[in-house]
């Protein structure tokens, strides 16, 4: 026995003193800390667009505002954390229960949408923290990783972080802003990438679902996937397809799912609570979504040429509550089938860049009842983002708080009708710190807009982020006018011109003025004393100017 024990104990004493140095970790990096960010201070001054009712021209205003975003970077290798937060203000109090500090604190103030707090006199505010990102990111497979024995390298984000290039390269052509969830990139081969993400967008705790929908706690569990390869077969041609799947149950966020009107669902819109079959906001779980959308986005870059495709396709099922053939309110299932289309051309000749912006989105007609078919298409969230840098008034820009038309740039549509357009923009870099651009931008809709039917002002509903800016049917007396049929494609044209000037490192200069020839599809209608007024668009302006600072 003590013979085969001391050559085992020698044995073992041996292995030991081999493995101990591949065990031994190497010495641990200093822990690093960098902060990157941005200060910009905006004014804006401007007429006739605000509340996206362009038939009524009283709405104006001169204001200004403050927003600091930092990012905190903590780092120790190739780990690192990232906390991002946002401070919005007003400058001076801007209604009437503001209240000062601590009345003056996010979610109690009245000021400009999207901002937390008013700088009152004084300037005395709290509670303006907003956290945008707060995410881990470290090595998930490769070496010296979470699990090293998958050879390929992936580097993967745990908590709330922004989608980035995840889903594609166009800002907000399908996932824009920020989400709490999972993303990893894994690296094939410098040519070759997948990018990975799991959204969570709503999330359901034990025993939510347990009551009647009346009485629920719970909204059902929302979430989406998306997967997209990322592939360079050369030098200056990039290619990323996408296939993403996004799951609702009952009610689901504004960002996700557009809310308009439509007379075939239950209480009058695609989204409210009735539509959910709820009188409160939480819903019917058993009323689901499923979203699907396929396609491709590809950069190209051939010397001063460049080409920026993105096709994609949607489709699948949404459950509602809506009114079935025999006049009885029951789950009636709608049909998705919508197309987007955006095409980017450049050209560079020397200090001036030319470039030309084609798109175009189905949309459904006036009579189309939404509660069995959406033909409009639908981004998982633009987070207000989409078409920026394009025009000002149609899409936010300089002044990015305002800007009528948030159901394009949140939505990618105007109400259920689509969009299409055709814009220019030049650019002209007199030297490399002071540039000068134009931009001229017509919009339609793919379908004609009925426009017997008023509007809800944005002020309050898509500047809150409380849903759209639908078209409304009208009041009892003209109710049976609304959603017959459309009247005219054509919205408007946005003509801009606008300076940037670098004058200091890292500090820009931008000011831009703004004038939008409204069309015809912008008129509206409403009731009043018992009888239809039919009311003609007028045009709306702006002049915006920011100074930014970034680090």
């Amino acid at each position: 026995m003590n013979r085969t024990l001391v050559p085992a104990l020698l044995a073992l004493l041996l292995l030991v003193v081999l493995v101990t140095p591949c065990l031994a970790q190497a010495p641990v990096p200093a822990p690093k800390v960098t902060i990157t960010g941005l200060f910009d201070q905006v004014t804006a001054a401007g007429r006739n667009f605000y509340d996206a009712n362009f038939s009524r021209d009283n709405d104006r205003e001169w204001y200004a505002r403050t927003r600091f975003r930092p990012d905190f970077e903590f780092a120790v290798g190739r780990t690192k954390a990232v906390l991002g937060l946002e401070i919005d203000l007003g400058y001076g109090q801007m209604g009437v229960n503001d209240g000062g500090f601590p009345g003056n604190t996010t979610g109690a103030s009245n000021c400009k949408a999207n901002t937390n707090g008013c700088l009152d006199i004084n300037t005395d505010v709290g509670g303006m923290i907003e956290i945008k990102w707060i995410y881990t990111e470290f090595d998930l497979t490769g070496k010296d990783s979470l699990m090293p024995f998958i050879p390929v390298a992936t580097v993967a984000r745990l908590g709330g972080q922004p989608f980035a290039s995840l889903a594609g390269y166009k800002t907000a052509a399908y996932a824009n802003g920020d989400f709490a969830g999972l993303s990893t990139i894994t690296t094939f081969s410098p040519n070759v990438k997948l990018a990975f993400a799991y959204v969570v967008v709503e999330d359901q705790l034990a025993g939510g679902n347990r009551s009647l929908a009346a009485a629920r706690t719970s909204r059902g569990e929302d979430y989406a996937f998306i997967v997209s390869p990322e592939i360079t077969p050369f030098k200056g041609l990039d290619i990323k397809p996408l296939f993403s799947w996004f799951h609702a149950d009952g009610l689901t966020s504004s960002s996700t799912r557009g809310n308009h009107a439509n007379i075939g669902t239950a209480g009058g819109t695609t989204n409210g609570p009735a539509a959910a079959g709820s009188t409160t906001t939480a819903g019917d779980s058993t009323l689901h979504e499923n979203r699907y959308t396929v396609g491709l986005d590809m950069r190209w870059r051939v010397g001063p040429f460049g080409f920026d495709p993105t096709v994609y396709y949607q489709f699948g099922t949404k459950d509602s509550q809506a009114f079935r053939s025999d006049g009885s309110v029951g789950t009636v299932e709608a049909d998705m089938s919508a197309w987007f289309v955006d095409m980017i051309g450049s050209y560079q000749l020397g200090p001036l860049l030319l470039e030309a912006r084609g798109v175009y989105t189905t949309g459904n007609k006036a009579r189309d009842n939404l509660a069995k078919s959406i033909r409009y298409y639908q981004p998982l969230d633009g987070d207000g983002s989409y078409f920026t840098g394009w025009s000002q008034i149609w899409t936010t820009g300089v002044d990015y708080f305002n800007g009528g038309f948030l159901p394009m740039t949140r939505w990618i549509t105007y109400d259920r009708f689509g969009l299409a357009t055709l814009a220019g923009r030049v650019t002209y870099s007199i030297t490399p710190a002071f540039s000068v651009y134009g931009i001229a931008a017509p919009m339609w809709t793919a379908e004609k807009v009925d426009t017997d039917t008023s509007v809800t002002p944005a002020s309050t509903t898509a500047n809150a982020g409380a849903g759209n800016v639908p078209r409304t049917t009208l009041g009892a007396q003209g109710a049976d006018k609304s959603w017959v049929e459309g009247e005219s494609r054509y919205l408007g044209t946005e003509v801009n011109l606008g300076l940037t000037w670098r004058f200091a490192p890292n500090t820009a200069f931008d000011l831009v003025g703004s004038y939008l020839f409204a069309g015809d599809a912008l008129d509206t209608a409403e009731t009043l004393n018992g009888a239809v007024v039919r009311r003609k668009s007028n045009d709306g302006y702006q002049v915006a100017a920011r100074i930014r600072l970034a680090f």
